[in-house]
């Protein structure tokens, strides 16, 4: 299924076919967070767990993209009930990173 409402978020064909060493900032609490992780099973090391994450993350946009295309398509946007009852099972707050009311 391709991604109408953001062509960007579908990378050239050919793209991403090996492993690219790109330069990450973590804070030091969150790189000692991983480290135990790795440490303790629950990931075979850093960039396993950063890769993993960051997948999760894509998925994520690339899925509320194409329900915001969905909802465009269809000429109407969901109700306030409806994005409360997301944001409760999601665990956000609905609130942008500036912490203004999201809509």
């Amino acid at each position: 299924m391709t991604d109408r409402a953001n062509s960007s978020l579908n990378p050239p064909a050919g793209a991403g076919a090996g492993p690219s060493r790109p330069s990450v900032t973590l804070s030091g609490s969150q790189l000692e967070q991983i480290r135990r992780l790795v440490a303790v099973g629950r990931a075979s090391s850093v960039d396993e767990y950063v890769a993993a994450a960051v997948a999760e993350r894509l998925e994520r946009d690339r899925s509320l993209s194409e329900l915001q295309d969905l909802f465009e398509r269809k000429g109407h946007a969901p109700s306030a009930e409806h994005l409360a009852w997301a944001r409760e099972k999601l665990g956000v707050d609905g609130k942008d990173k500036d912490g203004e009311a999201a809509t």
